[in-house]
């Protein structure tokens, strides 16, 4: 009798970190030349993938999912399954991102607004500010994204995931705080393409058994100083940012406060407890055809925005403000108030969370939501054992009298 051999093969075994790139649909690999062309570093080749972008520093690892959907058939006859079919077929990317900056946030979100301008006047005159504006955009992109992560038995030589037709699921969250750098999921899903050879619609992952050589690299994009640490405070504005200026909150280059010469009498909320988060999430929906297993278009559903933090400072306006549907009042000096009952309309703000760089203190980022609603409440805690903190959750509304692209809310910075 004759054994078998078994298959050890350490060098088989995946490991090493990845690299995410974005690539435009008409750069992407065609139906008869069904994978990149990597250049000599293994980056796509700069000439065959024109356009081609690396999102950054990953802070954790980068998961590429296939996953079908396989129906069972039944009969009477038989008490299991007698065959199954495919009644569906998923494939994901999806990675914790590292590096806080305006374009790659809107590259996460897909429903976002990416603008770079320079500062024509001001004490930030002649440098670059670069903004994320959110909301009256419902054309979902599309782009062919692709983790290329080099062999650990052979650096020269890769394995590479592709999903030819891509879209950001539409959603992230960043922290904005000391204890830990901000970090965001991003999320991409595949669509069918109708035009490829069945058997190749969606996708491919793939080995190289040849050490890349040659080809024109394209650049990787690791910037240190775009990943945010450090805190920061929450502001309500007095007065909006005008959608005539871009929506971009104006700040003091000195204090990096909210200028009170464009935003009127403004009020910040006073000591935190952890970072203020800005939360962005799309909810897109698919559309499905019985000839394909995937789906082969989408389209947004609707967009939520919030800003989230912990307050360390109960004064009576600050549990007013959080309350939302409470009134403040003072009385000759000698009562500071909330009172609270018979309300029917709640009070819309615009709320800013505003930090500073941690490679470039003088240079400011700031979140914006332009109209949002207190929601969670206030409660207040009588404790010898630990202080007062509540939770504030301000979410967004759409401004019907803004510009399409940016009526939510914004993401900007100073380069």
């Amino acid at each position: 009798m004759a054994g078998t051999a078994k298959n050890y093969a350490p060098l088989s075994i995946v490991q090493g970190p990845g690299d995410l790139w974005a690539i435009p649909i008409a750069a992407a690999p065609t139906d008869t030349a069904i994978r990149l062309v990597l250049a000599s570093d293994g980056s796509p080749d700069a000439t065959t993938h024109p356009g081609s972008v690396h999102l950054g520093s990953v802070a954790e690892s980068i998961t590429t999912a296939v996953k079908p959907k396989l129906s069972e058939i039944h009969v009477d006859q038989f008490d299991a399954p007698i065959d199954t079919y495919v009644a569906g077929l998923g494939a994901t990317i999806k990675a914790k991102m590292a590096q806080t900056e305006a374009q790659k946030i809107q590259r996460m979100l897909g429903v976002g607004v990416y603008a770079s301008t320079v500062v024509a006047s001001g004490d930030f005159s002649g440098l670059t500010m670069e903004t994320c504006t959110f909301g009256g955009i419902n054309t979902v992109p599309l782009i062919c994204l692709a983790v290329i992560s080099a062999t650990h038995a052979n650096p020269a030589q890769y394995v590479v995931s592709v999903l030819y037709v891509g879209y950001s699921t539409g959603a992230f969250s960043i922290a904005l705080g000391r204890a830990k750098n901000a970090m965001y999921e991003a999320s991409f899903s595949a669509l069918s393409d109708p035009t490829r050879t069945v058997g190749r619609q969606i996708g491919l992952v793939y080995q190289t058994l040849v050490n890349a050589s040659g080809g024109t690299p394209t650049a990787r994009n690791f910037v240190p100083g775009e990943i945010y640490e450090g805190p920061c405070d929450v502001w309500l504005l007095g007065t909006a940012p005008l959608d005539s200026a871009a929506g971009v909150v104006s700040i003091d280059p000195t204090t990096l406060t909210p200028d009170s010469t464009v935003h009127g009498t403004c009020t910040h909320l006073g000591l935190a407890q952890g970072a203020a988060t800005l939360s962005v999430a799309a909810k897109i929906d698919q559309i499905t055809a019985d000839q394909f297993d995937a789906p082969i278009a989408v389209y947004l559903a609707s967009l939520q925005a919030s800003i989230e933090v912990e307050l360390l400072q109960s004064s009576m306006q600050n549990l007013a403000t959080a309350l939302g549907v409470g009134t403040y009042a003072t009385t000759a000096n000698v009562f500071a108030q909330t009172t609270f009952g018979g309300t029917n309309q709640a009070t819309a703000v615009c709320v800013a969370v505003i930090g500073c760089k941690r490679m470039a203190p003088t240079k400011p980022v700031c979140a914006c939501l332009y109209l949002v609603d207190p929601t969670d409440g206030i409660s207040w805690l009588a404790q010898r054992s630990k202080p007062n903190a509540f939770k504030v959750k301000f979410e967004g509304h759409s401004d019907v009298t803004r510009t399409a692209g940016r009526q939510i809310g914004l993401w900007q910075e100073i380069m």
